[in-house]
């Protein structure tokens, strides 16, 4: 019977697996139950695909003696693609009869990866290297589980442990990449992908992550060249063509976006993912039922997505379906991972009978400058008003009515009885089209702003417009700067003294302008208190979606806002007028992009008012 076994080993190892399992199964006519045989038979039977098969006879061969570490070991190996948490315990079983083996400590560990149990994995890859300390795989997959566990620093110097031991390992490199990337360290990372394809050109994965590494650095056009590179080399790739997707979006070409995810979703129609940068990009095309039904889609396949509950509410709000909207904006928490951690109770609209209540500001100045106006109704219900907010908003938030105290972001806070984000408040109050709390002004000036401003610009000839031209990329909202240059021709119509209330870098912008036709404020905007003060001795301020144009609407001037064809959802659909702001007029894109078509409009309306 050893000489049979001995032979069919042989054949085995030189490839013969016919003749290796012909004698197999003379062995066993002779004895059905030999458990090295039926081991081995199983091992052939799973090297000719048949899996199923290969688990049946080791189960047979573990029955008839369980205490052979090698067979629970390859049963291991044969359900790891089947069934990882069976494989676990067979790693487990064989590593309790060979605590010394480096491979199946290897692939226990890989497995509890797989299984989303890094901690244990670290373990079975740290254990291993103790036995073989030269291991390239075990240094790459150890630095995989911490890098998981967001433990950057020693995942890189595991990386770079495996590199020294193995310079050619594209892998690696990617994997040093990513954990560089999620340093903020994006030359370095650029730097390990491009080694990576100097070793392998047709890896997709490292020209996917140049393409992540390019459009965080600003660079989207790279990244698109990135990303189309690697669907050249597998045109199936969902992960570069819903990544090329987002990057067409940042673009501003939605429709080409949206033709990309709808491929994906043909191969991955369950990819939650996909149907959430869909919504995307069908509501950046305006197309906000299609977006809703998207998001939708998105969240009957994983209920708890947050960005797509965020995107919905977005939707909801743009086109006036204020109650659902305000619920799910909600959600905004969980996208931007907001969490203050008070001991105190969260307000929800019961009267507040003399109690303290906190209001804090969680978004930027305009959304702070745009609800602000709430204060006034949790004074009505009786509460006494602690709003925290960022310090250049402090001088002129004290201004409002109602309110007992304002704190600046990081400073020390007053006791208080209960809190509420503000942003919570228009669901709080149950806020629809017809109850938007639209009196201006409900900011005015502090009493200590700079008495200078009269003499620097109610002095001016004619008509007195501010302007500003700049804000921040929000998420999927569009506030990048417009090209100041775009604005020159506006400075010809007669009659019109321009000022600049434009603070920041881009202030700089006035140097490109062939002629100073603005007058540069921003030396004495040091806090919005002062812009306010500016503002106020202004005729008109034109601006883009930013808080300056926030901050002239709480002060009930006539405001001009520039929108592009994207707006942000505060300002609804297709209108003119604005339900929050009743002194704002607004001029949109006709299409994506088109600000030029946008200042010919405004100049058209401008025209008449100066001389």
């Amino acid at each position: 019977m050893a000489g049979w076994l001995s032979a069919a080993f042989a054949h085995q190892q030189a490839g013969r697996a016919a003749e290796a399992e012909r004698v197999c199964r003379l062995i066993l006519s002779v004895d059905p139950g030999h458990a090295q045989t039926l081991h081995l038979l199983g091992l052939l039977e799973h090297q000719r695909g048949r899996s199923e098969t290969a688990i049946v006879r080791i189960r047979a061969a573990i029955a008839r003696d369980g205490r052979v570490a090698a067979f629970h070991h390859n049963l291991g190996n044969i359900l790891k693609p089947l069934d990882p948490a069976e494989a676990q315990k067979c790693y487990e079983r064989a590593l309790a009869l060979a605590p010394d083996s480096v491979d199946t400590l290897y692939n226990l560990g890989n497995t509890c990866h797989e299984l989303g149990q890094p901690e244990r994995a670290i373990g079975c890859f740290e254990r291993a290297l103790r036995l073989r300390p030269d291991a390239t795989e075990l240094h790459n997959n150890l630095g995989m589980a911490l890098q998981d566990l967001g433990r950057l620093d020693e995942a890189i110097a595991c990386y770079r442990k495996a590199l020294a031991l193995r310079p050619d390992a594209p892998a690696t490199l990617d994997n040093l990449a990513a954990a560089l990337r999620g340093q903020g360290d994006l030359a370095a990372a650029q730097a390990s992908y491009e080694q990576a394809l100097a070793l392998a050109p047709g890896r997709v994965e490292s020209h996917i992550g140049l393409g992540v590494v390019s459009r965080e650095s600003g660079r989207p056009e790279e990244a698109a060249a990135h990303y189309r590179r690697a669907l050249a080399l597998a045109p199936d790739h969902p992960e570069a063509r819903n990544n090329l997707a987002v990057v067409l979006v940042d673009l501003d070409r939605p429709e080409e976006a949206a033709g990309h995810y709808r491929q994906v979703l043909a191969q991955q129609p369950n990819r939650a993912e996909t149907h959430n940068n869909l919504g995307i990009a069908l509501e950046r095309q305006g197309g906000y039922a299609e977006a809703i039904a998207c998001y939708d889609r998105a969240l009957i396949l994983a209920p708890d997505y947050a960005e797509a509950h965020f995107n919905r509410a977005h939707a909801l709000l743009a086109t006036e379906r204020f109650d659902e909207g305000w619920r799910e904006y909600e959600w905004r928490f969980a996208v931007a991972r907001y969490e203050r951690g008070f001991d105190r109770p969260l307000w929800s609209g019961e009267p507040l009978a003399g109690q303290t209540i906190l209001i804090h500001a969680e978004q930027g100045f305009g959304d702070t400058l745009q609800f602000v106006r709430y204060i006034a109704a949790v004074t009505g219900c009786g509460g006494r008003v602690v709003l925290e907010a960022p310090q250049p908003l402090v001088r002129l938030l004290r201004t409002t009515a109602g309110i007992l105290d304002v704190v600046a972001a990081g400073d020390p806070l007053p006791d208080f009885d209960c809190h509420c984000p503000l942003l919570s408040l228009p669901r709080v109050f149950n806020t629809g089209l017809a109850t938007i709390p639209a009196a201006v002004p409900y900011l005015s000036l502090p009493a200590e702003t700079s008495a200078a401003w009269a003499g620097r610009i109610a002095t001016a000839p004619g008509l007195r417009v501010g302007v500003a031209w700049s804000g921040s990329l929000v998420g999927v909202v569009d506030r990048r700067p417009i090209d100041l240059r775009l604005l020159q021709p506006l400075s010809q119509i007669p009659g019109v003294s321009w000022f600049s209330l434009q603070v920041g870098e881009q202030s700089r912008d006035l140097a490109l302008l062939d002629r100073p036709d603005i007058a540069d404020l921003s030396p004495w905007l040091t806090d919005f208190a002062e812009t306010a003060a500016a503002v106020c001795h202004l005729d008109l301020v034109i601006s883009i979606d930013t808080s300056v144009a926030h901050l002239a609407g709480a002060l009930g001037r006539p405001t001009w806002i520039l929108l592009p064809y994207n707006a942000d959802w505060r300002w609804l659909g297709q209108r003119e007028d604005s339900p929050w702001y009743p002194t704002a007029r607004l001029f949109r894109q006709q299409r994506p992009g088109d600000w030029a078509g946008v200042i010919g409009a405004l100049g058209a309306a401008l025209a008449p008012l100066g001389g």
